[in-house]
Formats: C-alpha cells, sequence, structure tokens
C-alpha cells in the first residue's frame, strides 16, 4: 500500500479465496417475491409474476406474490399499516426479488412505485433489499419498449440490489396470455424463462 498514502492498511481487508467462501450454505430453498404493478382484473403483469412464480418453483424456488391491493400511498399513512408490513416483512423474508411493471406514459405505474416507496433502505440494522438479486420484467400493449425495465434497473441499483443481465419486455402481451391468463408459447415466453433462470442461477 506504499503507493496509496490515502489508505490505512488497517482497513483495508484485502480479498482471498478463502474469504470468499460463504460461512455456511442454505439449506431452504431461494425464497423469491413477486411484485406486480397493476390493480385491474385482468392485469397483464399479474399474469406475467404469476407464470414467473410457477417457473420458478419448477426452478425449486419458494415464490410468494403481493397483492398491492389496498396498498396506501407512501406516507398517507403510518409504516405500521397492515399492507405496509405486509410488504415489508416479505421483503426481509426474500432472498431475491421478480419486478413487473406495466409500462405508462413511459415509465413505470404509480402501484409499482409505490410497492418500491415503501420498502426503506433500513429497517433498525435490517437492510430489506440490500444484496437481493432481481430480475425485472414489463408489458406492453403496443411495440415492444425497455423503458419499464430500464427504471425498474435504476431503482434496483438505488435499492442496493444485484440485477441480472437478462430481463423480458412482454410486447402487446393481450396476445401472449390466454383467457386464463396463461402464457401462451412464444419468444416472449422464452425470453421471460431466460431472464428467470437467470435468476434461480445467481441465488443456487
Amino acid at each position: 500500500m506504499s503507493d496509496t498514502p490515502a489508505l490505512e492498511r488497517q482497513f483495508v481487508d484485502t480479498p482471498t479465496q478463502a474469504k470468499l467462501e460463504p460461512e455456511r450454505f442454505s439449506t431452504h430453498p431461494p425464497r423469491i417475491l413477486l411484485l406486480y404493478g397493476s390493480l385491474r382484473e385482468r392485469s397483464f403483469s399479474r399474469f406475467a409474476v404469476e407464470e414467473a412464480a410457477r417457473i420458478l418453483q419448477g426452478f425449486g424456488a419458494e415464490t410468494r406474490i403481493f397483492d398491492p391491493r389496498d396498498l396506501p400511498l407512501p406516507d398517507a399513512v403510518p409504516a405500521e399499516h397492515p399492507k405496509v408490513q405486509e410488504l415489508r416483512d416479505l421483503s426481509t423474508w426474500s432472498e431475491g426479488q421478480v419486478w413487473c411493471s406495466p409500462e405508462r406514459h413511459g415509465a413505470i405505474t404509480g402501484i409499482m412505485k409505490a410497492q418500491i416507496d415503501w420498502i426503506p433502505l433500513s429497517i433498525g440494522s435490517v437492510r430489506p433489499t440490500q444484496g437481493r438479486t432481481l430480475a425485472v420484467m414489463q408489458v406492453s400493449g403496443g411495440s415492444q419498449s425497455f423503458n419499464a425495465v430500464n427504471t425498474l434497473r435504476l431503482l434496483g441499483r438505488w435499492m442496493r440490489m444485484i440485477t441480472i443481465p437478462n430481463q423480458s419486455s412482454v410486447a402487446m402481451a393481450y396476445k401472449e396470455f390466454d383467457e386464463a391468463g396463461r402464457m401462451r408459447p412464444s419468444a416472449a415466453s422464452f425470453s421471460s424463462g431466460l431472464a428467470l433462470l437467470s435468476s434461480s442461477s445467481t441465488l443456487a
């Protein structure tokens, strides 16, 4: 460290292979929280995360989907509100997350942003998002776009999450899901599966 006089050696922990090994290995399946950004009865972002949950369960993960219905706007009620506590508890429980938002006016929806805004960077000594793996997806009513996933990436970085390189953008979502809300076989469903495979592999 002679060529870096601004650094004090006692405060620098040099990495080694042994230090990079985990102290203990997980004995439970990866825990994945999925968030979606629409309250419509026929919500394509909800359909997408339900399909994602099935894929993740097939890879051996345990999944939970948060229902944002009745979640108040940020700061409109105290943080002790039951829906806020439910969301925060799920985020703390999770080891990875999947976020899927419709694109509205070139950005994510208000309900999607409200969920993220209700999750603080820290709750006492607990950080409910830091270090967690994040996969991002979006659905669009028209041609393919990446505005929503780009915004979700920015938010994930701000929340100190590890966002995987792969992502899924489902164009003309009304064509990609059948009447039962199941995703039809297509390039979009392949892209979603690939993104989620990367997410589960990162947690493995």
